[in-house]
């Protein structure tokens, strides 16, 4: 998690975690705790000169070597499985102007909360839900709840870049689009964290559920596809392809010692 906040690129759409190279088994199996004091007397930091500061440190108390390389490695194409595709095409095609949350960066005064704030979305279940196919929601939805038995990831009016953007938190490898699906599209679809990752690009714990049975019994829920299996129902694939792909190759790496 370390090495993705440090060398993880900047990009204006979600990239997958990055990818390393020759690192030991230990990156990922040992814990640390860590604290660290930025100096503000500079003013606000940007993300790439925390970012600095998080290598520094790595470099430091881990004697770490590493650098960036672009090699030829596995992507998924994202294609058009059936022609035409059966996703559906936003009846309203009029154009969503959006706005870019700015980030808060370090030593910058947070910003005061807004007079009239928003009203949270109702949760999972509860009706008003956005991401609930039997609700409405407003155009420019697009979200994700995770609950038993599975995910479920709907979109209102967005375009196919901005559905692939919000799977490539969660999908290991580089997400490809290759449809040429131009416009806008409302979809809806639920799938199991089989073959996913979390943000940290570690495996994502598979989701458990049971229904009660007549008797009192337990019995399992009827189960859900992975999210290979039910992006085809949107008339959608993903094909495992070669492309170019940012890594992390290690040179050398330490276990620090103790202050």
């Amino acid at each position: 998690m370390l090495l993705q906040n440090a060398y993880e690129r900047r990009s204006t759409t979600p990239v997958p975690p990055l990818q390393i190279v020759g690192a030991p088994s230990w990156i990922d199996s040992d814990r640390w705790d860590i604290e660290a004091t930025a100096n503000c007397s500079g003013g606000a930091l940007s993300r790439e000169q925390v970012q600095l500061m998080v290598r520094s440190m790595l470099e430091d108390r881990f004697q770490l070597k590493a650098h960036m390389e672009t090699r030829e490695g596995h992507v998924y194409n994202l294609v058009v499985a059936k022609n035409p595709p059966k996703i559906k095409r936003s009846e309203d095609q009029t154009p969503i102007p959006r706005r870019i949350a700015t980030p808060i960066e370090p030593c910058n005064p947070v910003p005061e909360a807004p007079s009239n704030p928003a009203l949270p979305l109702p949760g999972p279940g509860q009706r008003g839900n956005p991401v609930d196919p039997n609700n409405p929601a407003p155009r420019g939805f697009l979200g994700m709840s995770f609950s038993q038995p599975g995910i479920t990831l709907r979109g209102f009016a967005v375009s196919i870049s901005a559905m692939m953007g919000m799977l490539q938190f969660y999908v290991d490898l580089p997400i490809v689009d290759k449809t040429d699906l131009k416009g806008l599209f409302d979809f809806a679809m639920s799938f199991s964290p089989e073959g996913l990752v979390n943000t940290d690009g570690r495996p994502m714990a598979p989701l458990t559920a049971s229904i009660s049975a007549p008797g009192g019994t337990n019995a399992a829920a009827d189960p859900v596809p992975s999210l290979f299996t039910a992006i085809q129902e949107l008339g959608l694939k993903f094909e495992s392809a070669k492309g170019p792909v940012e890594v992390l190759v290690f040179e050398s790496v330490q276990k620090p010692t103790e202050n």
